[in-house]
């Protein structure tokens, strides 16, 4: 059959097929007869970025139930794609490059088979690709390989707006409806556009979201009483202790060298001071009266030291930071702080509100607090203190609020974090489906033009 003619049939096959068949099969069984071919695959991108995807096979009525042939299909495909030219297997001196691996092993799948892949290309681009599969001892002949590529430039665009249509398919489908309500489409459109705008205009309550954290309501932290070396831990962060409980022991050791040194010379200065009477040495009696004094003092000061080697609990409550567990023999310095402890009734909560939401925060507002380790209790809360200076978190700007519980919390304890709600007045539906978007873009014309 001459050239043209047989071009004609084959775009015939595709725009005239049958009513209720696909075109991509019909084109792709045209292709296999007239071609006397195994088996014909169409592929085409969906997106023009996207993969190319196997949408019809002559021999498959569903491709998608023979995986491994269609991986196969796809990766021969795909290097036609990426060398954009005719691709045969076994290769022909005719054409510019040599097949890949993925040619060679679709060669394989029938036994031994010839392999031709045909790009598909639109204004530059590779749209698709059609793969053609026959008995070696039939390759595909120079004049066979022009008849489709030049298919090819014709099909391209034609399966572009196929593709296109397939998108538009479903609103297509869509039943007219009645024939009364055909007259009244204008007017229910406009209805649905008023609703929509009165949608748009109805008032709702505004809330300014932040992260919350429960706190002691009363935190006191416990500092090293002297320098030495922490000897031994009685307390970890969460345990619940008593007033005068011991928390901390640090090292006595020097310390009592120093008293047993003070007693020394306590000693030898009382000695100095018996012989200097048996003397009646005035001179003498005053100087070492002096020593006694001092001795006296260091002595003083030794056993103050040594009573302030452990920490004790300065109220009834909970160990809420400071685990020095792993700290045994480490030194520290007079100070230093060591532990916070904080009552196990009563709390304050601390929350971080985005600087562009602080200013809708008042003294007195209201909310709900939710927290991660009781999330289907909510609490109510009160706005107590909106601090004046800003914290940065994860490097944005915002300010610390404090507010406290407006009823009982059992089973809250100070670490909690979780998340509050805060009321802030009222708002159009529209404003909070928009968001912060108004004044990003404010910020960004000001940027920009000034």
């Amino acid at each position: 059959m001459p050239a043209a003619g047989w071009l004609m049939e084959t775009l015939a096959a595709f725009l005239q097929a049958p009513r209720g068949t696909d075109p991509l099969r019909a084109l792709v069984l045209h292709l296999a007869a007239s071609l006397r071919c195994d088996r014909v695959a169409l592929g085409l991108r969906r997106r023009s970025r996207s993969e190319i995807e196997v949408l019809a096979v002559s021999d498959l009525v569903r491709p998608a139930d023979a995986g491994e042939l269609v991986r196969d299909l796809h990766a021969a495909m795909m290097e036609a794609a990426a060398s954009a030219c005719t691709l045969t297997h076994p290769s022909r001196r005719a054409l510019p490059l040599h097949p890949g691996l993925a040619h060679v092993q679709l060669g394989r799948v029938l036994g031994a088979c010839a392999v031709c892949s045909v790009p598909l290309a639109l204004d530059g681009r590779v749209i698709g690709a059609l793969t053609l599969q026959r008995d070696l001892g039939a390759p595909f002949r120079t004049e066979e390989i022009l008849r489709l590529e030049q298919a090819a430039q014709f099909l391209a665009p034609m399966l572009r707006l196929h593709l296109a249509g397939r998108r538009r398919l479903a609103l297509d489908a869509l039943p007219d409806g009645p024939a009364w309500l055909r007259p009244l489409r204008p007017h229910l459109a406009i209805g649905a556009l008023a609703l929509l705008s009165a949608l748009a205009l109805l008032p709702v309550e505004r809330e300014v979201v932040a992260p919350a954290q429960v706190r002691g309501l009363h935190e006191r932290q416990l500092v090293a009483p002297r320098d030495g070396f922490i000897a031994v831990v009685h307390a970890r962060p969460g345990v619940r202790i008593a007033e005068g409980q011991p928390l901390l022991d640090l090292d006595g050791e020097a310390v009592r060298q120093a008293q047993r040194a003070a007693e020394a010379s306590l000693s030898q200065a009382e000695t100095a001071v018996s012989e200097a009477l048996a003397r009646h040495d005035q001179a003498q009696l005053v100087v070492q009266m002096a020593r006694v004094d001092e001795a006296r003092a260091r002595l003083e000061q030794a056993r103050e030291d040594q009573e302030r080697s452990r920490v004790l609990a300065p109220m009834d409550g909970l160990v809420v930071d400071g685990d020095l567990s792993r700290s045994v023999g480490a030194p520290v310095r007079r100070g230093e702080v060591l532990m916070t402890v904080a009552p196990a009734e009563g709390f304050r909560l601390v929350l971080w509100v985005d600087e562009r939401d602080v200013a809708r925060v008042r003294v007195g507002s209201s909310g709900m607090l939710r927290v991660a380790a009781r999330p289907g209790q909510a609490l109510a809360l009160t706005v107590t203190r909106v601090t004046p200076v800003a914290v940065t978190r994860e490097g944005r700007n915002g300010f610390e609020v404090e507010a406290a519980l407006s009823g009982a919390a059992p089973g809250l304890r100070p670490g909690f974090e979780g998340v509050a709600r805060i009321g802030a007045g009222r708002q159009l539906l529209l404003q909070a489906l928009l968001g912060r978007l108004p004044d990003s873009l404010r910020i960004g014309w000001w940027t920009l033009l000034g």
